[in-house]
């Protein structure tokens, strides 16, 4: 029964899901590879899914082996409605996966600037570094998201934070051949200097 919760999940199949709650499958249950059914269902983009699992008691902040949250599948893959739903349900924000990767990192690296705004009305730290130190400002230069950038900064991102290889996002995006994003960086920089 658990697992036709998590085919059914997968697929977004609402009144299979409601059968298999009501029959008692466990909403918290998980695959081999430790995914949810509302991991399930929040990669997919399928909100209504997500919210009657969550209505039916399941875990927003459960864990797949790799220690990844619904709430950063869903910002991997751009599902803003699904990430609204879990965060109104109290999934932890600033969860950080085992390579120390964030939800926010996770908008940021995908250039969804409407998902990093919802993840920063909700308290995302923009600050936090993934195992190598990467912010999510350092991650959104990398890849050349002018829109996430311009977000991050106006928010108070750090434009001189560094990772582990003593890189700022001004270095990646430069390396990168990023020109508006270098731009923007050479800009709050200068700003960051008149300022002290």
């Amino acid at each position: 029964m658990n697992s036709k919760l998590l085919d059914a999940a997968a697929s977004g199949e609402l009144s299979e899901i409601q059968l298999l709650l009501d029959a008692g499958a466990d909403p918290d249950s998980k695959d081999a590879f430790g995914w949810s059914a509302l991991m399930w269902a929040a990669s997919m983009g399928f909100p209504d899914a997500v919210k009657l699992l969550l209505d039916h008691g399941a875990n927003p902040d459960a864990r797949d082996q790799y220690a990844a949250t619904a709430l950063m599948k869903a910002c991997r893959r751009g599902f803003g409605h699904v990430a609204k739903h879990l965060l109104e349900s109290g999934a932890q924000v600033n969860a950080k996966d085992e390579f120390g990767w964030t939800a926010l990192m996770r908008a940021s690296r995908r250039g969804y600037v409407d998902l990093v705004q919802l993840l920063l009305a909700h308290s995302a730290d923009m600050e936090a570094g993934d195992q190598y130190g990467a912010t999510a400002l350092i991650v959104a230069a990398a890849e050349g998201h002018t829109n996430v950038v311009k977000e991050l900064l106006d928010n108070g991102a750090d434009p001189e934070a560094r990772d582990r290889n003593g890189w700022t996002a001004l270095m990646w995006a430069s390396s990168m051949r990023h020109v508006a994003v270098v731009d923007l960086l050479k800009s709050a920089h200068i700003n960051r200097r008149n300022e002290n």
